[in-house]
């Protein structure tokens, strides 16, 4: 057989590291396949080792290889404690330091694994099992980078849970049932200080220690934050958030905090604010005082802001913020604007908003009235680095307009636009073919052309899409 050299096996791994069972076929060709092999599916399986995913007889195998790293003492300990676990040593001393393959860690795992080795309804023995795995982490696991925290155990109090948290770049926390306290996270701040990117999920309480934890953070960059709800308020969070201004280039909040947490974001290049994600559009109209957003967004200026989201937020806000970003944001996404008096001058006066101050705008998705179809242009004339276009609209009230849509785009989109994506729009067969035909008649780029329901549509429209992909026009 040819060997490879061990540069091109690299290269080749590298190109399969997402591939689980193309990985799991380069460890069985040979030693030194496997050599490089096995790390990467290692690293893949603490990417993706999520417990429901696997079939048990799966996870149990990982498990036991696991084990099998568990030292003397631990297995001493059980063994008194009457906790037998299944046959797990292997035949001779491992080739791979497996655990230091590890690069993410969830707590979900973890559970997983003392539930399937211990059956029987002993809480004792769980708990003392579930220890020394953590312990084995802890000692063991030096390249992990990202750990995940919904438990209640205290970790600062295991012995090598210093070095193990020092060295964490990013965090998941989740006070999903109330598990994780405010006690654990003033604890734990005081040896982990290095995260980078910090989740939080189920916040449901202006919680002194997450705000402790974040302050404590040296250089926190990205924050994402999301709250069971939007009635309370959170002072200490917001203060916090302040704080770390000097740092912070991406935060994503859900549903809204304070407008004030963002007076100081100056150095923020990604904005993502989500005012509600169970669709209840009553309880985000009447829980927001969107004249405090104005009044406070009006000081804010956002210099380096790239990226900028908003779902369920007034159209005043929006353009609050795009008006401020100094024209550096090349995407904006942004979903089911608030409908207030007058949707259409709203719509409009949005439109007029990105158009005049996102030169550089590459990546655009945004509800559209049809009445605003003209002002389009405006977009289009301004922004002629677009390169992907996604609009919306709703069917119920206007029907017959996709056609209007695709004759403003072919005539009027920059020669860069690669993109575009229309759901809930109606096209009709004539207007397909001329949209198709001028953009070949201009000899513009293929387009990637994309509709949720294509695959719904009359054989005569899909014919037109197949006929113009054969030619090149539309790409997959």
């Amino acid at each position: 057989m040819v060997q490879l050299y061990s540069d091109i096996l690299l290269l080749i791994m590298l190109e399969l590291q997402d591939d689980l069972s193309s990985l799991h076929s380069c460890v069985l060709v040979n030693r030194s396949w496997s050599n490089i092999a096995v790390p990467f599916l290692w690293k893949y399986i603490s990417r993706n080792v999520i417990a429901y995913n696997r079939d048990r007889e799966s996870r149990i195998k990982l498990y036991k290889v696991i084990a099998n790293f568990l030292s003397i003492e631990s297995e001493n300990l059980l063994i008194k404690n009457n906790i037998i676990l299944p046959s797990y040593k292997l035949p001779r001393k491992p080739t791979f330091d497996y655990m230091n393959c590890f690069t993410q860690i969830t707590t979900f795992w973890i559970k997983d694994m003392v539930q399937l080795f211990i059956e029987e309804d002993s809480i004792h023995k769980k708990n003392l099992l579930e220890n020394q795995i953590y312990n084995l982490i802890f000692e063991n696991c030096k390249n992990v980078k990202h750990f995940y925290l919904n438990t209640g155990k205290e970790f600062y109090k295991f012995p090598s849970a210093g070095s193990f948290f020092l060295n964490l770049q990013s965090l998941g926390i989740s006070f999903e049932n109330n598990m994780v306290t405010s006690k654990t996270l003033f604890e734990l701040a005081t040896i982990c200080q290095n995260i980078k990117n910090l989740e939080v999920n189920y916040c449901n309480e202006d919680s002194e220690g997450l705000a402790s934890f974040i302050e404590m953070q040296h250089d926190l960059r990205y924050l994402f934050l999301h709250f069971i709800d939007n009635e309370n308020k959170y002072p200490l969070l917001s203060n916090a958030i302040k704080k770390k201004a000097a740092t912070l280039k991406k935060f994503i909040v859900a549903p809204l905090i304070d407008p004030d947490s963002f007076l100081n974001l100056i150095n923020l290049q990604h904005l993502e604010i989500i005012n509600n994600d169970r669709n209840e559009l009553d309880i985000c109209y009447m829980n927001v005082d969107w004249k405090q957003w104005e009044d406070c967004l009006d000081k804010v200026c956002f210099p380096k802001l790239q990226c900028f989201e908003a779902t369920f937020i007034q159209s005043s806000v929006e353009c609050l913020i795009i008006e401020n970003s100094d024209e550096n944001i090349i995407e904006i996404d942004i979903c089911y604007s608030l409908e207030f008096q007058d949707y259409q001058a709203e719509n409009l006066n949005l439109i007029k908003a990105i158009a005049k101050n996102c030169p550089n705008l590459k990546n655009l998705n945004l509800d559209i009235d049809p009445r605003n179809f003209c002002e389009i242009k405006r977009i289009f004339t301004n922004c002629t680095h677009l390169e992907k276009l996604s609009f919306n609209i709703n069917v119920s009230t206007h029907s017959d307009v996709g056609d209007n849509l695709l004759e403003i785009i072919s005539n009027e989109s920059p020669s860069s636009l690669r993109e575009f994506s229309g759901d809930d729009w109606n096209f009709s067969k004539d207007g397909l073919e001329a949209f198709f035909k001028c953009w070949k008649c201009k000899k513009r780029n293929p387009i990637k052309f994309t509709h949720h329901e294509m695959d719904l549509w009359p054989d005569d429209q899909k014919n037109v899409v197949l006929k113009y992909m054969k030619e090149g026009v539309i790409k997959l």
